[in-house]
């Protein structure tokens, strides 16, 4: 195995917790091990897989995830990522250490790669083993802890991050509340009404609803945490055909619908609008 991708869990005593014990865990040599003696072998792809039992999770498969991949790398939600980026800015490590930031939710490590360029000690996690997987294969030098775990059971230690961030994903927030150090924030992102709106216009026969709301996640984040901010964040691209299929492949926003029978001939941009939320507790 590549040792650079070994490198990323040498501290992860810090950070990681046995999923069974909940006991610090440390690496020794391919594997992850608690004083219990639970031991998690560490993947090829450099990732180790900490989530116990079946557990069932979205559409995504690992086609959307690389169709993920394609439409990031066009910049389309470039925009997003700097608010992100922004959003922790603002919050100061509880130590002189880098800050600790948890991406929850992580898909294929867009935004996780996004923060960790910062300088800041990133660790992230999914319930999908392919994106996860996609994720650690990119770049072994990357320094990120990736992980596949459950949300509602995070292999964290309590208090052992300076920032959460879920971009585009479910939350919980009993949980990112623990693994928060005093202080900590938590940066959520979620769309708006006007959010992939081009998409949205040419499959409105097929669609379920063919509104969309946010105000019941945003209702439930401000009751979960005290909000600090609300930022909009705004982006219209210019799609090439292969950024516009990718675009189609990858959107859950499609997933119940026939893409196949719609003319996609006129998508030839796209609008991704999302509003950053700041809380703590």
């Amino acid at each position: 195995m590549d040792q650079r991708k070994l490198h990323r869990f040498d501290a992860c005593a810090q950070v990681l917790a046995c999923p069974i014990c909940k006991q610090p865990v440390s690496r020794e040599g391919t594997c992850l091990a608690c004083s219990h003696g639970h031991r998690f072998d560490i993947a090829r792809q450099g990732y180790v897989n900490l989530l116990r039992g079946a557990h069932a999770h979205d559409a995504y498969d690992r086609f959307s995830f690389e169709q993920r991949r394609r439409v990031f790398a066009s910049g389309l939600y470039a925009p997003v990522a700097q608010a992100v980026v922004t959003a922790l800015a603002e919050r100061s490590p509880s130590s002189g250490q880098p800050l600790r930031v948890l991406d929850a939710g992580c898909g294929e490590g867009y935004f996780a790669e996004a923060v960790r360029r910062t300088g800041a000690a990133v660790c992230a996690f999914d319930i999908s083993r392919d994106s996860i997987q996609l994720a650690a294969g990119q770049n072994a030098e990357d320094g990120i802890l990736w992980f596949v775990a459950d949300l509602a059971a995070i292999p964290v230690q309590d208090g052992a991050i300076d920032a959460v961030i879920d971009v585009f994903s479910p939350a919980h927030y009993g949980e990112f509340r623990r693994v928060l150090a005093p202080g900590g924030r938590v940066i959520k992102v979620v769309p708006t009404a006007h959010h992939l709106h081009e998409v949205r216009e040419l499959a409105a026969d097929q669609l379920r609803h063919s509104a969309y709301s946010n105000r019941r996640v945003i209702d439930h984040f401000a009751a979960s945490c005290r909000l600090i901010s609300r930022t909009t964040v705004s982006h219209t691209l210019a799609l090439t055909p292969k950024v516009r299929d990718a675009l189609i492949a990858m959107t859950p926003l499609l997933f119940s619908v026939d893409a196949a029978a719609i003319d996609w001939s006129g998508l030839t941009q796209a609008t991704v609008e999302a509003e950053v939320l700041v809380g703590t507790w």
